[in-house]
């Protein structure tokens, strides 16, 4: 099984326009796996899927669980 090559590049959190709330940790910004593509559940708007973010492809908190 051939390991793949994941890139992520921080995006402004829709929530919050960049402002910082707990859906971002704070920080305004979310890793967003590349290309940036917004959630099609939302287009962007923020909800369940994408964790109230906007974008699809979000870096896991724990990235290591492998649950």
């Amino acid at each position: 099984m051939a390991v793949e090559d994941v890139r992520y590049a921080p995006e402004t959190c829709a929530h919050c326009e960049g402002a910082g709330t707990s859906y971002c940790d704070k920080k305004g910004k979310v890793l967003v796996r590349q290309p940036s593509r917004t959630c099609h559940h939302c287009d962007g708007d923020g909800c369940i899927y994408c964790g109230f973010t906007g974008w699809e492809g979000l870096m896991a908190k724990y990235p290591s669980c492998t649950w």
